[in-house]
């Protein structure tokens, strides 16, 4: 075998290796470009899921069928920055129910995703079973959940009037709720390159107060 034929041989390899190596990286391309485009889509559809559950219960707060007012000065039960609590009529049946909502900061168990945590719902009511809270939970991959709330004018409570409680100061009347959703899992553990943040500022309630 010439000297010729053997250079010919490695060239070949050497090209070939080459094309074999840009047909990998072209490969890992694509299958990185699918898993992030499908990390997004599943973020914006948790964000989704997560944006409607809270606006179907948060404008409910104070809400009682018949127009009857709860039995006290305040919807809201209590009101932390990771948490609140308060007085709605789910059933439409003229009976208060209480709902929590509350967040778990992580890491959970079996989440590649260090940053998740868990937002939580419960609720219980004189005709939900009323003696059981009534747990609604699932890994949306929330890795900050956090409400500030407002008086009348504007005032922001600080840390110095949280948690509020019934009858320790006025109720809060505007809420600010910030939330943010990132993958549970990620191609290359690039979890923050995929997120949806979300903030809103509302009336606590239409139904804020009893009188």
């Amino acid at each position: 075998m010439g000297s010729t034929v053997l250079i010919d041989i490695i060239g070949s390899m050497l090209i070939g290796g080459l094309l074999l190596l840009a047909a990998l990286r072209m490969n890992d391309s694509a299958t990185r470009n699918t898993f992030q485009s499908q990390e997004q889509l599943t973020v914006q559809q948790n964000m989704t899921s997560l944006i409607q559950n809270l606006e179907s219960d948060f404008r409910k707060i104070g809400y009682r069928a018949g127009g009857y007012a709860p039995p006290t000065d305040s919807c809201t039960i209590y009101a932390r920055n990771d948490s609140i609590a308060f007085m709605s009529d789910l059933n439409n049946d003229g009976g208060l129910d209480t709902v929590i909502w509350y967040f778990r900061p992580g890491p959970l168990k079996n989440c590649p995703n260090k940053n998740v945590g868990m937002l939580i719902r419960k609720y219980k009511g004189i005709n939900i079973n009323q003696d059981k809270w009534n747990v609604d939970s699932a890994n949306l991959g929330v890795t900050y959940f956090h409400i500030d709330y407002f008086e009348t004018f504007g005032t922001q409570l600080d840390t110095l009037h949280l948690p509020y409680t019934i009858g320790t100061i006025p109720p809060p009347v505007l809420m600010q709720l910030t939330l943010e959703v990132q993958p549970s899992s990620a191609y290359d553990t690039a979890f923050v390159s995929n997120f949806a943040y979300w903030t809103q500022t509302r009336l606590v309630s239409r139904n804020l107060t009893g009188r």
